[in-house]
C-alpha cells in the first residue's frame, strides 16, 4: 500500500463505542476498507468526503493507511466491536 500513513496515538483508553464509530466513519468514507489487524485500517479515501476539491484528476480516491495505538488499542487479542 503506498500514501500517507496517519498513525492516532492515544494517551488513555478510549472507549469501545468511540473506536466503532471511528471505523464506520472510515467506511463510510472510503471506496475500499480493509482492517488488516485490529485497529489498523488499509483504505482508499473519497478524497471530496474530506472537503478536498482538487482530487488530481484521477478518480478522488487517495489510499490512507489509519493505526490506533495507545492504551488498549492495537491488542491483537481485543476483537472488532
Amino acid at each position: 500500500m503506498s500514501g500517507p500513513v496517519l498513525v492516532i496515538e492515544l494517551a488513555e483508553p478510549v472507549p469501545p463505542e468511540s473506536i466503532r464509530r471511528l471505523r464506520d466513519l472510515l467506511v463510510r468514507s472510503s471506496s475500499h476498507f480493509e482492517e488488516k489487524r485490529v485497529d489498523e485500517y488499509d483504505l482508499n479515501i473519497h478524497a471530496e468526503s474530506l472537503g478536498i476539491a482538487d482530487t488530481g484528476g484521477i478518480d478522488g480516491r487517495r489510499p490512507v493507511m489509519v493505526s490506533l495505538m495507545g492504551p488498549g488499542i492495537g491488542d491483537e487479542a481485543r476483537t472488532v466491536p
